[in-house]
């Protein structure tokens, strides 16, 4: 399993894994009229490996996990985001693999606090990481419905 900075040649295979993660690994806490409209959520993507913030797990040519962060104020603090694991590799370690690579490339640019915006899915993984509830939510998605997600903190 080789992790590393993301490429922009690496995009659509991106895009293919936050789909099918997304839709198979959500299913025990949104219906799946919610999880495909969530998906309009997901963006900074493009960004993201423009700005070489975003890592990507990949094995024998497939990406198979993905996660990073954008910095909100510089030296202060980064939100973590875009974590998706595809479903044949879920609860194998990646998400925690990639989540050390983002501490260690935030704490030398003397980054303080994470903070991110967890799906009840990925909540649990989250606490297991060191991060903390601050606040639940419902965000509206453009067609009015509730999709209920939980802000999450954490020091470095």
């Amino acid at each position: 399993m080789n992790i590393h900075l993301a490429k922009a040649n690496e995009l659509k295979k991106i895009d293919t894994l936050i789909e099918v993660s997304t839709k198979q690994l959500q299913v025990e806490f949104y219906s799946p009229e919610i999880i495909e409209e969530a998906l309009e959520l997901v963006t900074e993507i493009k960004q993201m490996v423009l700005e070489h913030t975003l890592f990507v797990a990949e094995n024998t040519g497939n990406i198979v996990a993905c996660g990073g962060y954008r910095n909100i104020e510089k030296g202060l603090n980064a939100e973590l985001k875009a974590f998706f694991v595809h479903p044949l590799h879920a609860r194998q370690g990646l998400a925690s693999k990639i989540l050390v690579k983002c501490i260690e490339k935030l704490k030398a640019e003397r980054v303080k606090e994470l903070c991110l915006v967890a799906t009840l899915a990925g909540e649990p993984f989250y606490r297991t990481q060191g991060f903390y509830e601050s606040e639940r939510k419902s965000i509206t998605l453009s067609s009015g419905a509730s999709f209920e997600v939980v802000n999450m903190h954490r020091s470095l």
